[in-house]
């Protein structure tokens, strides 16, 4: 009774093995591999490539430690590190590639474990493709890529290739196309045409995308195709100058701004200008009135067309720029793209502004009213000189008033930038419509300011 039980164990291992079953795969069938294997014909300089599976037919778990391929020209691909354990109806692929190094017939043995299939292929005599790159000419096999790199919309490169016969007989280009919209075959080039040994053609294929973005088309040459891609980008964005108007400014004027491009525009965009202000003084509260207008704020955005060389703020060539009431420096920045640009403004010292005086007779005196604006933020004095009808100084001469100290409190807590607006009330004795002008002199740390006399 022991002896059967021997030989059921020397012939195991031989029946796992034939759970293994190797197919070529062909679209998504897969077709079991005879002893004899046709992978059909390549051209001599190209490449063919065969996708295999193997899988466990069995119903118990089994081991693939063998996958071997030997024949000139032959080589396997995409193999999974051995060895491989397959539970029941589990797989694995792999690739025989055939690299044949001229015309003729090729064959190897493909071995699976313990089952062996001879493969035939066939390579005929064909033109051998090449393009030209920086490192000189690569040849090119079925399915290769050439990348015509990265250029502008609207423009166009090319790359150079050679067809070449190696050969001791002539080849045939029977033809030769280039597919894409983006891609077309240089002129000049007809086939079919005939090439004896050892010649050579050389052709352009050139690259002109309209639109931004990846493009991809095909080079096909007698049935094989190589891919073509490139990608086209827009055209950088000139760099901008910001023109201002007046060149030179002061405190409390408007300024047109406008910013031009060192040369036309090849494509559209948009960009910002921005305003930076540094006080003359540190730690001065910041000036509200400083910014563009229509639209407000202190940055702005703007729009350049293609085929212009200027920019356009909300349809207009220009924006307007209130400098404000304090002095300082302005810093405008415009960015259109990768660039910067800058142009700065000295806001300088100025003697107080007075844009408004206005006086009022009540019954037993007079009312003044005062606006301006001190771009130092530091009125000290203020004389008020009254002249009577006749034209002359009334008595008690001008009166003399230090408000250096209610100025400063008023310009610490204003938050208005250096705007201020004050009333002056003066008593009278005698008759007050005896008081007919005023002169007024006021005096901050970049000088004195009077203002005309002014009737009332």
């Amino acid at each position: 009774m022991r002896s059967p039980n021997a030989i059921a164990f020397v012939f195991l291992p031989a029946l796992l093995w034939a759970q293994l079953q190797v197919s070529l795969i062909q679209g998504t069938t897969e077709v079991p591999l005879r002893e004899v294997v046709d992978l059909g014909s390549v051209d001599a300089s190209d490449q063919l490539e065969a996708r295999f599976r193997v899988r466990n037919q069995g119903a118990v778990t089994t081991v693939v430690h063998t996958l071997q391929v030997a024949g000139a020209g032959f080589a396997r691909k995409d193999v999974p590190a051995l060895p491989v354990t397959l539970a029941p109806g589990a797989a694995f692929d792999f690739s025989i590639r055939v690299s044949p190094s001229g015309p003729g017939a090729y064959s190897a043995v493909l071995t699976v474990n313990t089952i062996s299939v001879l493969l035939r292929a066939r390579a005929t005599a064909g033109p051998v493709l090449q393009v030209e790159d920086a490192s000189g000419r690569r040849r090119l096999a079925s399915g290769d890529a050439v990348d015509f790199g990265r250029i502008e919309a609207g423009l166009g490169a090319s790359r150079r290739f050679f067809i070449e016969n190696p050969y001791a007989s002539s080849v045939e280009v029977a033809e030769l196309a280039v597919q894409g919209a983006a891609f077309r075959l240089s002129s000049g080039f007809a086939v079919p045409r005939s090439l004896e040994a050892g010649g050579s053609l050389a052709f352009q294929v050139l690259f002109e995308p309209a639109s931004v973005g990846a493009h991809s088309g095909r080079l096909v040459m007698n049935g094989r195709v190589f891919s073509l891609f490139g990608t086209a980008t827009e055209a950088p964005l000139p760099r901008p100058q910001i023109l201002l108007d007046p060149v030179s400014a002061r405190s409390g004027q408007q300024m047109r701004v406008r910013v031009r491009l060192a040369e036309k525009a090849r494509s559209a965009g948009q960009g910002e200008l921005r305003i930076r202000f540094e006080p003359a003084q540190a730690g001065w509260p910041d000036d509200p009135a400083i910014g563009f207008v229509s639209p407000g704020g202190r940055s702005v955005r703007f729009a350049i067309e293609a085929g212009t060389d200027a920019a356009r703020f909300d349809g207009r060539d220009e924006i307007v720029l209130q400098t404000g009431t304090t002095a300082g420096r302005l810093t405008l920045e415009a960015q259109l793209g990768p660039h910067v640009e800058q142009a700065t403004v000295t806001l300088a010292p100025l003697p107080v502004v007075v844009d408004t005086v206005r006086v009022e007779r009540r019954t037993a005196g007079l009312e003044v009213y005062l606006a301006g604006f001190d771009n130092m933020r530091s009125v000290s004095q203020i004389a008020f000189a009254f002249y009577g009808t006749g034209g002359q100084l009334l008595e008690p001469g001008a009166i003399t008033v230090d408000a250096t100290a209610e100025f400063r409190r008023y310009f610490e807590s204003a938050g208005l930038g250096g705007l201020f607006a004050l009333r002056a009330a003066f008593p009278v004795t005698g008759d007050v419509s005896r008081v007919a002008a005023v002169e007024i002199e006021i005096r901050n740390s970049a000088g004195s300011a009077r203002t005309s006399r002014v009737t009332f």
